[in-house]
């Protein structure tokens, strides 16, 4: 696994994959009122499978040189329950960074969507080239509207999502229409709160 840059927040540690991960992520992407807003390839793969393959696929950003994607598990502090998954990649130019974070619908209505948003928002500010900040959401998804506006990103058109995949027959999606917000990442709004990096510990060698 890639040395992930951890972030504690006030209520929340975004950091890496870690074993035991896989079956919260698993039962959280059975939900059918979660799995409505996004985007899951249609597979023989059992929930289980799935969500190893989702999360190994979130640390894998963190394989590039020069560094242009990031991803953590979502946990609460309290507890070290997992939350959710969220990040940064790159998105449909070079110049923009798609933010995305997907809770699980417990811990919907909390707050803790926006704390880890905020928190990626100025981590690709801080430390990733992206001249923008964009997210694509569901039109119907109204908590990640009002996050991305939260953030200072404004409503640009709307766009198939779809059209990101290879194959798109592949791709269950309720609404694959969703509503496209940006910003220049000069002017996103940022909370305050705490908001420390924890640096990755690189292996000897």
């Amino acid at each position: 696994m890639p040395p992930v840059a951890a972030i504690e927040t006030d209520r929340l540690l975004l950091r890496e994959q870690r074993p035991g991960d896989a079956p919260s992520w698993a039962e959280f992407l059975t939900d059918p009122d979660f799995r409505r807003y996004i985007p899951v390839r249609r597979s023989a793969f059992t929930p289980e499978e799935r969500a190893e393959r989702n999360l190994g696929a979130l640390m894998a950003r963190w394989d590039q040189t020069p560094l242009t994607a990031a991803g953590w598990v979502v946990t609460r502090q309290s507890d070290g329950q997992v939350i959710g998954i969220a990040g940064v990649d790159q998105g449909e130019v070079v110049e923009d960074g798609e933010i995305d974070y997907f809770l699980a619908k417990p811990f919907w209505g909390q707050g803790y969507g926006r704390e880890a948003a905020h928190a990626i928002a100025r981590f690709t500010r801080d430390r990733l080239p992206f001249r923008r900040l964009v997210a694509y959401i569901v039109r119907g998804n109204t908590g990640s509207i009002r996050i991305a506006e939260s953030l200072g990103l404004r409503f640009e058109r709307e766009v198939d999502y779809l059209q990101f995949f290879p194959d798109p027959s592949q791709i269950e999606l309720a609404d694959s229409i969703t509503r496209m917000y940006a910003a220049p990442i000069a002017e996103v709004t940022l909370r305050a709160g705490r908001y420390k990096v924890i640096e990755a510990a690189h292996p000897e060698g």
